[in-house]
């Protein structure tokens, strides 16, 4: 493909909210020092109320934001957003991949310079490295950066598909993370998370479903599976440890 070497893949779900989604895109778009190396995918329920609104963003992303070498938008199946990675993430190109979210901020001029240059460091490219979203900082990996040699390694992005209902994929990577021993917070990058918690947003629908209604609270759900499944993370751990140490 035409694609260039050194590719960031910002991988997003995103529901009803395409006013976000275009402030996120439109922010990574101010902040972005070589525009030509970042590609965004994202991944929209076929149900979603927003559909036209994604559709007409997605034409006119080309417009507004020229030079990134994709900005995709995924019309699919209504599924678990831990799948939703795992399809980006097979048809993403980039070697470094982030977690993204329609209620992020980027604001650190030339991050992505920043982050390539921390990450070189790193020569087995075996990694969980995150910005500060002003809410965690270094506390917690609210939106893990990994590199493609982790997702090929495990054969998943975040989470293995089909493991959680909607929360944990981050804390998953993180605790493998904590696991290796390679963590890397970056203080000097900062994405904001615009938080309904932290009345930096308005509780809206997408934030109610997940939490209360009729698919009841799936982050207490999510607990509960991922606090059984540390074996697996454990296995996964050592399946890395053996790429360090080559």
């Amino acid at each position: 493909s035409s694609m260039p070497d050194n590719m960031i893949s910002i991988l997003t779900p995103t529901r009803n909210r395409p006013d976000n989604c275009q402030r996120f895109i439109k922010s990574i778009y101010q902040t972005t020092k070589n525009i030509g190396t970042i590609e965004l995918l994202f991944y929209v329920d076929k149900d979603d109320p927003s559909m036209g609104a994604y559709m007409s963003l997605q034409q006119h992303c080309y417009d507004e934001f020229p030079g990134f070498p994709r900005v995709q938008f995924n019309f699919g199946d209504p599924i678990p957003v831990c799948d939703s990675w795992n399809f980006m993430a097979k048809d993403s190109m980039g070697d470094v991949i982030i977690m993204g979210n329609d209620d992020l901020i980027y604001r650190t001029p030339e991050w992505d310079s920043i982050l390539r240059k921390e990450l070189s460091t790193i020569k087995d490219d075996i990694y969980c490295a995150w910005f500060d979203d002003g809410i965690n900082g270094e506390k917690h990996c609210a939106f893990p950066i990994i590199s493609r040699k982790w997702v090929e390694t495990l054969g998943y992005c975040f989470a293995p598909a089909g493991t959680f209902n909607f929360g944990y994929n981050d804390t998953w990577v993180y605790h493998i993370g904590i696991l290796l021993g390679r963590l890397k917070y970056m203080p000097n990058i900062l994405v904001e998370h615009m938080h309904f918690s932290k009345g930096k947003s308005e509780m809206d629908d997408t934030y109610a479903r997940n939490r209360t209604q009729e698919r009841g609270n799936l982050y207490q759900k999510d607990k509960i599976i991922f606090d059984d499944n540390a074996e697996q993370r454990q296995k996964d751990a050592n399946k890395l440890e053996k790429v360090i140490d080559k």
